[in-house]
Formats: C-alpha cells, structure tokens, sequence
C-alpha cells in the first residue's frame, strides 16, 4: 500500500527539510564570508554555495535513489568502512560539534546582548534549550508537524525579517577582502561553506 502526500504535506515535508538544515552554521558563515571576502564576494559565494547547497542536495537525492539509508549509499566500501563512515557523521553532526554550536550561536546572537557573556547565562539558556530540543526529539514520528507545520515557516520569517533589516539598515560599507580571499576566493568560499556541516547532516538524514 501505497501513501500519496498530499500538497500541504509536499509543502509542509519541503519546509521541514529547509529547517533541518539552516542551523547554526548557516547563520554564521554566510555573512562571515560575505564580510571577509569584500569586493571578491560574488566568486566567494560560487564556492560557498557548491559545498553548503550543492553537495547536500546530491546527498538527499544520492539517498532517495537508493532507498534513504547510508548503509545501502556506503555499500561500495564495504561495511567497516560503512559504519565507520556514520559514526563519524552522527558524532561531528551531534554531541562533538554542530549540537553545542546550535546553543552557544543563538545565545551569543540573542541572549547575550541582554544578559552577558557569562558562564551562567549561557548554562541556565542551555539547558533550556537542550530539554525542549530533547521534548521534540522524543516524538519523531510528528516531525512533520512540528518542524514542518510551525518551526520552518516561523524560521523563514525570522530569517526574511533579519535579511531585509540588513538591506534597510547595513552595519557599514564594503569592507576591504582578507588576505585569503584575495588569494584564493573560490576555494575559501568552498571550505567555508562545506563547514557548514550540511553535507553530514544531510548523511544523517538517511539514517
């Protein structure tokens, strides 16, 4: 038997999935590298957006052609390799560097203007934080109701409000380029935006 999605669920499965992956990293590198890469931003966000949009919509789609599991897409290196391979992703994507980064950006973003950089705010936010994340980790089947029906849209309002106050109101001019994007635009664009972490999240999406 099959289930046919309806056009509300394409669209609201469509919103989830832009939710799961603009996090942290999205909200940090992007300006950082159009702030650093000055007057050479334009060939710095070609390399960005191959590595922080393009591999990770190759990675979904590698996934769904193979039936939405890392273990059928990591088959052709063998299963050690395999499982080496996502345990390192679920590991850099979780507890070793995208999870804390997901607490500490939105505090250092909107909480510590109003309270200070203090170990105790940033505890006290986290922990916050951490138990309403884990509320709706519990629930993985409403997924889509949660993040799909209510976190993605008010995150696209949140992230549409915030673009258009940076076109209204810049925080300055065209700051000179660094060193290492006179140097190499491209491929600093590219790191840059492969550290993202996009790519592994999506790996992990298929587990």
């Amino acid at each position: 038997m099959t289930y046919r999605l309806t056009p509300k669920d394409i669209l609201a499965l469509g919103f989830m999935t832009f939710a799961l992956f603009v996090g942290a990293g999205n909200i940090i590198f992007p300006p950082m590298v159009g702030i650093q890469s000055g007057e050479h931003v334009w060939i710095a966000a070609l390399g960005f957006l191959i590595t922080a949009v393009g591999l990770p919509v190759m990675t979904v789609i590698a996934l769904a052609r193979v039936g939405g599991g890392i273990d059928a897409l990591s088959s052709p290196i063998g299963k050690a390799a395999g499982l080496l391979l996502a345990t390192v992703c679920y590991l850099a994507v979780g507890p070793l560097f995208a999870t804390p980064r997901t607490a500490t950006v939105s505090f250092e973003v909107g909480i510590a203007p109003l309270t200070g950089d203090g170990p105790l705010p940033l505890f006290i936010y986290s922990l916050i934080y951490f138990v309403l994340v884990i509320g709706i980790s519990l629930y993985p089947g409403k997924l889509l109701d949660t993040v799909g029906h209510f976190l993605a849209p008010l995150k696209i309002v949140a992230l549409t409000i915030l673009g258009l106050a940076a076109l209204i109101w810049p925080a300055g001019g065209l700051s000179p380029a660094t060193a290492d994007y006179q140097r190499a635009a491209f491929s600093s664009g590219f790191v840059n935006g492969y550290l993202t972490m996009d790519t592994l999240g999506a790996w992990c999406l298929g587990l």
